[in-house]
């Protein structure tokens, strides 16, 4: 079954470095794409529009892999607050 994070992951990788997204896996290591300093700075950017949340810069400068920003992302995620799309009902009366 498809993850839409990983997807979006490597279609972003993709976009960032002009190479059709099937050349790219889980296990792509920055390294095999030579993804440099400006490239990983452009890829963070990208996730943050992509995800709407803000990737510290720490948490980016430690990924290798593609692997490695999916679960840098599921862990930022999975601490972020909860956001609500509307305010609850007794808010607005």
């Amino acid at each position: 079954m498809p993850d839409p994070l990983v997807e979006t992951v490597i279609s972003a990788l993709a976009e960032v470095k002009h190479v059709p997204p099937e050349r790219i896996s889980i296990d792509t290591t920055f390294a095999e794409l030579n993804v440099d300093s400006l490239d990983a700075i452009t890829l963070l950017f990208e996730l943050e529009n992509r995800l709407d949340l803000v990737i510290p810069d720490e948490a980016a400068k430690s990924a290798g892999s593609v692997r490695d920003v999916v679960e840098g992302l599921r862990a930022l995620i999975a601490s972020a607050p909860a956001r609500s799309a509307s305010p609850p009902a007794s808010a607005s009366q």
